[in-house]
């Protein structure tokens, strides 16, 4: 498994990975001391990442709360997760060690915006520090902005846009909320207003 580091110049962070996580990632650990990442399992051991994070990509990570997490299989995107990213030896001394400040989740909308704006990055993890032929980027050259998903994620990322699309129904001005307009029994219609009868004048005679 071959791991990157991505930023974009909003200073999100996130890891790419070029294959699958068997197990869900819970939160991911940096030293700000060491540079070192670590990967936390909710059913597995911590996995230390084997490259330090340089100290200009490292700043970025000083002030995060979450870090996207994501795997690229066969140039389409395959896992993709937001989880805490827990400090540890924090110089400013404000470190959340020992806390996990949000929860994990899954957003497909979310990575994927991630990607398009990343625009720097290092590699943070080798199987095989000595094989050159892995040392360029876990993306390999390919554009994050075209691409795809796998069919699971395909499917999520349809059920994430969807209420964004819909919205709710527009309401007539005045109507209380939850009141129904047309036919089909949607309530007793108001009185209709009676206008007075004005009697003729030739009447009286």
């Amino acid at each position: 498994m071959n791991i990157d580091l991505l930023l974009t110049s909003q200073g999100e962070a996130g890891l790419v990975s070029d294959e699958i996580f068997t197990s869900s990632i819970a939160g991911v650990m940096y030293d700000a001391q060491s540079g070192q990442l670590t990967l936390e399992f909710g059913d597995a051991e911590p996995l230390e990442l084997n490259i330090n994070v340089v100290e200009d990509c490292g700043n970025n990570l000083l002030q995060a709360h979450s870090i996207h997490v994501g795997a690229i299989e066969n140039g389409m995107i395959a896992e993709s997760r937001q989880v805490p990213l827990v400090l540890q030896n924090d110089p400013f001394g404000g470190g959340n060690y020992g806390s996990f400040p949000i929860k994990p989740r899954s957003s497909v909308l979310a990575f994927e915006n991630f990607m398009k704006r990343a625009s720097s990055g290092q590699p943070v993890h080798r199987d095989d520090l000595g094989d050159e032929t892995h040392a360029g980027s876990v993306l390999g050259g390919m554009s994050a902005a075209v691409m795809q998903f796998a069919p699971n994620l395909t499917r999520q990322r349809a059920m994430e846009a969807a209420p964004r699309m819909a919205g709710p129904a527009p309401r007539a001005p005045g109507m209380a909320p939850g009141s129904r307009m047309g036919g089909g029994g949607g309530g007793t219609p108001p009185p209709r207003q009676q206008r007075p009868i004005v009697p003729d004048e030739d009447d009286g005679e």
